[in-house]
């Protein structure tokens, strides 16, 4: 073996571990936030691309077109957008609107 060949075969060794490292994970993270998104239901808290915590208050899902989504993020703000929007979905309890309405249902109950 010369001295291209084994540099060849270290070239493509190293594009193999990119894609084994690098590229790989970061797909199948996107593939899971992409399902994650189209199972939001009512009730489901989320993170928007702009960096806005609420809770979805509705999805409007039409024959054509885009997913819409109405998210209420507290205080009587109330947004329609599209499920494109949500960057993710987060646990439950983690919107200061969700920690507002458990300390108000711990008073009331």
């Amino acid at each position: 073996m010369n001295a291209a060949e084994l540099s060849f075969l270290v070239i493509i060794g190293v594009i193999v571990a990119f894609y084994l490292i690098v590229l790989r994970p970061q797909q199948q993270d996107q593939q899971r936030q992409q399902k994650d998104i189209k199972d939001l239901q009512v009730g489901d808290e989320v993170l928007t691309t702009g960096g806005l915590l609420g809770t979805v208050k509705e999805v409007h899902i039409p024959e054509k077109g885009p997913v819409q989504i109405v998210i209420d993020f507290g205080n009587g703000i109330v947004i329609s957008g599209l499920a494109s929007a949500i960057a993710q979905r987060v646990a439950a309890g983690q919107t200061v609107h969700s920690q507002q309405q458990a300390s108000i249902e711990e008073k009331q109950g």
